[in-house]
This record gives C-alpha cells, structure tokens and sequence, in this order.
C-alpha cells in the first residue's frame, strides 16, 4: 500500500512531469546559449596572441647556423641567412611547387619571397609537411654537389624544401614549411607565439 501523500491523481502527475521536462528543456537551452555565446566572444583574457609567447635571443645567430629550439611540443629552427642563400633560393626558385607562398601556413606580414619579417632570419616549424617527420639541414654548399640550393630535407621520405622553407616540385610534401607566428624585435630578440 502507498501512503496518501503518494496517491496523486495521474492528471496532477502528468502537469508535473511536463513542469519538469520543460525546465530541463529549458535548462539545456540555456547551457548550449552560454556555451555558444562565450566562443563567440572568446577569452576575456586573450589578446589576439600579443602577450605570452617565448623570448629568442638571436643577437650571437651567424650567417648560415641553425638555431634549434622546442616550442608548444614542436621543433623550431631560426636560420641566420646569407645574401649568397637568398640568391640561392632565387636561381631555384622556377624549380618550386608553391613560390608565392599560397599555400603554406604562415602569417600574412610574412607572404614575400624570403618568408619571414627579415631577409637574414627564418623561423619554421622543423617538421615535413607530408607526414611531420624531423628535417635535416643540407647548406648550400654540400647541396651545390648535388644540383640544388640547399634548404631542408624530410627524413622520412626526402622531399626537398629551399633555404625559405618552400617545396620543390616532384616531391611527397605538397605545402611548404610552417612559419609559426613570431615578431622580430630591433634588439635583436624574436617573440615566437606573438602575432607580427
């Protein structure tokens, strides 16, 4: 036997079942409303990338080393670049898959023949952009041997990338190498993560 305060009449049962299926309703509504809303306006906190980030000294960077670095889980590379591998890239360049740069992940400032805020500095993500694999560096000299500028190569399957970053044709790799965001400061620093 049910006590009395049990015995509801099922007219009155079902006025509070629908009372609560609408608050939940409701409740769902307004949940999905606040999520919604706070990717709309994004983080209070967040100011588009200009703060944060990780300082770079590259004041010691001489022509034609290469700086290694891990930054957010990635490896980055900051090459000191010569007026000799500027020319370099220029007399391959008819050999790349993307010259202009349309393709490629990189900052918009940054969408000119050498990549990067200087024609001296590069910055890219030390990664192929086929399958992520780890890059070595081939300077130009050792690639003259060859019959090609010099630049990077992708461990994994060997596609070519210029002294900018930019893959030659007829490779796996159909993109160029990533330029992560970063500015260049006039004392010499870089700020990888900040937007130029």
């Amino acid at each position: 036997m049910m006590p009395e305060s049990f015995n509801v009449p099922p007219d009155q049962r079902r006025i509070y079942y629908r009372v609560a299926l609408k608050m939940l309703a409701l409740l769902g509504v307004a949940m999905l409303a606040y999520v919604m809303l706070s990717g709309v306006l994004g983080d209070p906190d967040d100011d588009g990338g200009q703060s944060g980030g990780r300082s770079v000294d590259i004041p010691d960077l001489a022509p034609g080393e290469v700086k290694a670095m891990t930054w957010e889980g990635r490896p980055i590379w900051i090459v000191g670049r010569t007026p000799e591998m500027l020319e370099a890239d220029a007399a391959f360049s008819d050999q790349l898959y993307d010259a202009d740069s349309r393709l490629s992940r990189q900052p918009r400032d940054y969408r000119n023949s050498h990549r990067s805020a200087s024609p001296e500095v590069l910055v890219v993500v030390a990664l192929g952009t086929d399958l992520a694999c780890e890059l070595t560096w081939v300077p130009p000299e050792v690639a003259s041997e060859e019959g090609w500028g010099g630049g990077f190569v992708d461990r994994c399957r060997g596609s070519r990338y210029d002294l900018s970053g930019r893959v030659y044709r007829d490779q796996h790799a159909r993109r160029n190498l990533e330029v992560p965001n970063y500015r260049l400061l006039p004392d010499d620093r870089l700020i990888l993560g900040q937007t130029p």
